[in-house]
């Protein structure tokens, strides 16, 4: 019978260090005092790779961080916007339980003056004021208008709301639809009635 002459232990110990291990005997080839000297220098090498990967772990987490923010900005967006859209059927639909008194839920400029409240049905007036405190709750920095124009026979009403998380200044006043606003929005609905 023939005997193994060297075990795969063996052979890789003998290619790492140059050392002949006994195989007979099944000892480890010993380490020279080269090799106890690279032992020490491996230590350092892996603290220095434990820093990098914690570096990268926390450069991970940091976009991570950045993209839950932009994520809960974009879901007040959307949020802001399904309001906005739905303040503005809730008004066509007001404006629809009484078309021939359409020029009554007028809402004009930036004080949001309510045609049905200068003399008009008091009514609508009211309907109207809790409309517009609808969307002060719902939108902020918002601004509302309603208008009717007659042609050909056929009333036709645009709802605009328009909305910005920052006050409007002088310089940079509320988003007109159609254009990109960073943090905010414009919503118009047209309608026959």
């Amino acid at each position: 019978m023939l005997k193994p002459v060297a075990t795969l232990g063996y052979m890789i110990a003998t290619f790492a260090t140059g050392d002949a291990a006994d195989p007979a005997s099944g000892a480890p080839p010993r380490l020279s005092q080269k090799d106890g000297a690279s032992m020490a220098r491996q230590d350092g090498i892996t603290l220095i790779e434990s820093l990098i990967a914690l570096l990268l772990i926390s450069v991970a987490l940091l976009g991570v961080a950045g993209l839950q923010l932009l994520t809960l900005q974009d879901a007040r967006d959307a949020r802001w916007r399904s309001d906005a859209v739905s303040l503005a059927n809730s008004a066509a639909d007001l404006i629809r339980t009484r078309p021939e008194n359409a020029d009554q839920f007028k809402v004009e400029g930036a004080d949001e003056t309510i045609e049905a409240c200068d003399g008009g049905d008091a009514a609508i007036c009211e309907r109207m004021e809790t409309w517009l405190d609808d969307i002060t709750q719902a939108l902020p920095n918002s601004l509302a208008a309603i208008d009717v124009q007659q042609s050909d026979g056929v009333e036709r009403v645009t709802i605009t709301l328009r909305w910005r998380q920052q006050p409007p200044e002088a310089d940079d006043p509320l988003p007109a639809c159609g254009s990109e606003a960073p943090s905010g929005g414009c919503v118009m609905l047209e309608t026959r009635l």
